[in-house]
């Protein structure tokens, strides 16, 4: 197995510097949603990426989202942001007890303010 990825935690730290530099209002969820966003599959002949271990085209399990694109990433189009309560909002659909969502909240009053029909809803405190 081939592992590359000791070089990616730089760069992609540096493109994602320049990105808050060049933006400084972006959330770092919306700062990853840009790079993901505007990544390419393809190499420079614009033959799709291949797996080093087989020599055969990689998935999404081998090169993730792909190769980041920072001018791109600049000026993405369409960018997703997510914050502590829309995670919070997510778990508060998966069935959770009280007892469970309170682990998540511990620091805060979190409120589930989106459950599925069935499901508590209201402020989870510990």
């Amino acid at each position: 197995m081939l592992r590359v990825s000791g070089l990616t935690c730089p760069h992609v730290s540096g493109v994602a510097a320049l990105l808050r530099a060049r933006h400084p209002e972006w959330s770092p969820a919306t700062i990853k949603s840009a790079l993901m966003t505007t990544t390419y599959i393809h190499d420079n002949t614009y033959k799709t990426l291949q797996d080093s271990s087989t020599g055969g085209p990689s998935s999404p399990y081998d090169h993730g989202a792909g190769h980041i694109n920072p001018v791109r990433a600049i000026d993405p189009g369409l960018i997703y942001d997510i914050g502590a309560q829309d995670y919070f909002d997510f778990l508060c659909t998966q069935g959770l007890t009280r007892t469970q969502l309170v682990v998540f909240a511990k620091f805060s009053d979190r409120t589930c303010q989106h459950s599925l029909s069935g499901h508590e809803s209201g402020t989870v405190s510990p």
